[in-house]
């Protein structure tokens, strides 16, 4: 017997709302939480989609559940007395929303980073309202290239989506951007940037190249949130130095103007003392013309 969830898969909730960005961030945090605590028990979902998780409503305050661990995998011991049995060479998960590793069909390789990446793809998905492979592409494919596919092809930048002037896919950019309460121009320049490198980082085809848990994955989110720099950006000096210009951004409006008002001050007094020592040369200057004549 299983708790009955009365919800809606998390993509359903966020476009049936018109959640913004940072509010549909906020909920991939709570998957996050779920599957970092199915990871501390020792077990690993593999199967991790939108309708594995559901939005429930209570008390008007929503609540992410994961739910169907059916194909789940226990890195300490069987799951329960007839836990599934997967075979080398089985295909096992949704193929949209499948690590690498489980593309390859062996279950040597499986450790919670294929959660991550599954996390990702949901992520994407909540962002752009598509996924990184379109369904329909893997779906016509064997299994063989739906394989190739996941292990070897780079999906595009989630901000990239919205850059397109076809124009079927234009309507489908900007009806996505109206879900999210914004226009495309706005969303792409919402996902330039953290979001880009946090989904790319989750979709890493080398897993150790992945976030290690999902913990730290909802950090780097909360780091999104509070304008910190994220784990998956490029440390460079610049791009701290813009981060910590956006957190304390009235702090330093403050001290520009002081120190524009100093550097002023500055300027005018050399100014004047450069004019009081030019009239002073002029008057030794007519002094001793004066002198030479008399």
């Amino acid at each position: 017997v299983m708790e009955y969830i009365k919800g809606v898969p998390i993509t359903l909730h966020c476009d049936r709302h018109k959640l913004d960005i940072r509010d549909r961030v906020g909920l991939i945090m709570q998957v996050c939480d779920a599957v970092l605590h199915a990871h501390q028990k020792g077990i690993i979902h593999r199967d991790l989609k939108p309708n594995n998780i559901l939005v429930e409503y209570n008390d008007n305050r929503t609540m992410v559940k994961v739910i169907d661990f059916g194909i789940a995998k226990s890195l300490n011991q069987p799951l329960t007395e007839k836990t599934i049995f997967t075979r080398e060479g089985q295909m096992i998960g949704t193929p949209e929303y499948m690590s690498p590793e489980q593309a390859e069909m062996t279950t040597q390789n499986i450790d919670t980073r294929s959660d991550i990446y599954s996390i990702g793809v949901i992520l994407y998905q909540v962002l752009t309202g598509s996924l990184p492979f379109e369904a329909e592409t893997l779906r016509s494919a064997g299994f063989a290239e739906i394989a190739r596919i996941i292990r070897e092809e780079d999906p595009p930048r989630p901000s990239t989506k919205f850059e397109t002037k076809i124009e079927e896919a234009t309507d489908r950019s900007r009806s996505a951007a109206e879900d999210r309460k914004t226009d495309q121009r706005s969303l792409t320049r919402l996902l330039r940037g953290d979001l880009d490198w946090i989904v790319m980082k989750c979709l890493e085809k080398e897993r150790t190249r992945r976030y290690d848990t999902a913990g730290a994955l909802l950090a780097d989110l909360q780091h999104y949130l509070d304008d910190e720099p994220v784990d998956a950006g490029p440390p460079s000096i610049a791009y701290r130095a813009s981060k910590f210009a956006r957190r304390h951004r009235g702090a330093l409006v403050a001290a520009s103007l002081i120190l524009i008002v100093l550097i002023a001050g500055v300027i005018v007094s050399t100014m004047f003392a450069l004019s009081e020592a030019r009239q002073r040369r002029i008057a030794v200057t007519e002094r001793d013309a004066k002198s030479a004549l008399l």
